[in-house]
């Protein structure tokens, strides 16, 4: 039995070394692909060409490595390729540990850099004052629809959505204390409250509640506290060495929320995309229904209106059509939308993500060292 074992471990350390040796060839090749496009005036990052190799490997899979598992490795082999070429700076709404922090992990890997910001406004000024190559931001959450404030920046300024992906939002009870009867007050973001508002109702009836403006704010304050809870993430947790009092208090399951990734340039089609548009119709009978019947063709996974902050009583309809700007249907509908509409922006086309895989934070990865922060 010993023997065998010590003859499967030689194998492992064959392969690893194998392993190593086909990484650092698969860099250099890297760096090289980062001096080309940088000689061409060449965009060094795109979403579309990272999809096209997962939509590769996924296929040619023949296992026992999940096609799960086999994104987590690409997406840091991708993010260690970047840091060669150039290092990727990402602006987000912070601070650190936040849900938009660990969604722009999940998208751009451990070793890019991370740029917390104070508000929605200064993610789209860092990057678009060239602070951040790129910017995450929420758009949507499965229990209580669409981000109105990250819609309305969508509109009054000029980027272009390049990547989206999904974030499972599990929210734990977290603290110094050791039992909950010794919690007199609880630190929580408005929207975590909302979201476990049955459990708290059934555990912590008449403690007082005090609205924070992030989840690692909450676990911030809870940490001073020894009477004080938070409500947050595993990860800010550990971060500032709280101890989990209660899991997955959330009311229901499944809770999601979905993020943008912004930049400034296109993206070609993959073949499994998704286009976001704005567009607003005129104050008539009908106009609404001719509009929507532009999209007919297509699939419109998506509609929400928002009032224009800029005029009042006017609205604007954000909607999620189903392929690429260029596909031969996408492009022929929103031509003649732009026709029946009194204003179309065509936000991006980008690889499209499944939001019944949404991005997963586990307990096993937190112990396991999966921070954030690795490798800044």
């Amino acid at each position: 039995m010993q023997t065998d074992l010590l003859k499967i471990r030689e194998e492992i350390d064959g392969v690893d070394s194998e392993l190593l040796r086909l990484l650092n060839r698969r860099m250099e090749l890297a760096s090289e692909v980062g001096r080309i496009k940088a000689s061409k005036g060449i965009p060094l990052f795109h979403p579309e060409r990272e999809e096209l190799i997962f939509q590769r490997l996924a296929q040619t899979n023949p296992g026992p490595l999940s096609e799960q598992s086999i994104r987590s490795i690409y997406r840091e082999i991708f993010a260690a390729s970047r840091v060669l070429q150039y290092k990727l700076t990402v602006a987000y709404l912070g601070p650190e540990w936040t849900y938009s922090h660990l969604a722009s992990m999940s998208l751009f890997g451990h070793t890019a850099s991370y740029l917390p910001c104070i508000s929605l406004e200064e993610v789209f000024d860092s990057f678009m004052k060239g602070k951040a190559h790129l910017a995450v931001i929420p758009i949507e959450n499965s229990l209580q629809g669409g981000v109105g404030h990250s819609m309305d920046l969508l509109y009054e300024r000029e980027v272009r959505v390049i990547s989206e992906c999904y974030l499972e939002i599990a929210h734990h009870l977290c603290g110094t204390a050791g039992d909950l009867k010794e919690i007199k007050r609880l630190y929580a973001h408005p929207q975590a409250i909302e979201q476990c508002r049955r459990w708290l109702l059934e555990n912590l009836a008449g403690v007082e509640h005090i609205e924070c403006t992030s989840t690692a704010r909450s676990a911030v304050l809870a940490r001073e506290d020894p009477n004080g809870a938070a409500i947050c993430n595993l990860h800010a947790a550990s971060q500032y060495h709280l101890n989990v009092l209660a899991e997955r208090i959330e009311d229901h399951p499944g809770n999601t929320t979905r993020f943008l990734a912004l930049g400034n340039y296109s993206n070609i089609p993959t073949g499994k995309d998704k286009t976001s548009i704005l567009f607003a119709v005129s104050d008539k009978p009908g106009s609404l229904y001719d509009a929507l019947g532009s999209l007919s063709s297509t699939n419109l996974s998506r509609i929400e209106s928002r009032p224009n902050r800029l005029f009042s009583w006017q609205y604007l309809f954000y909607a999620d059509v189903e392929g690429h700007r260029e596909d031969p249907l996408v492009k022929s509908a929103l031509e003649k939308l732009g026709q029946r509409v009194t204003f179309l922006k065509i936000l991006g086309s980008y690889p499209k993500s499944d939001p019944a895989q949404p991005f997963r934070i586990g307990k096993e990865k937190v112990r396991g060292g999966e921070q954030a922060g690795e490798g800044k």
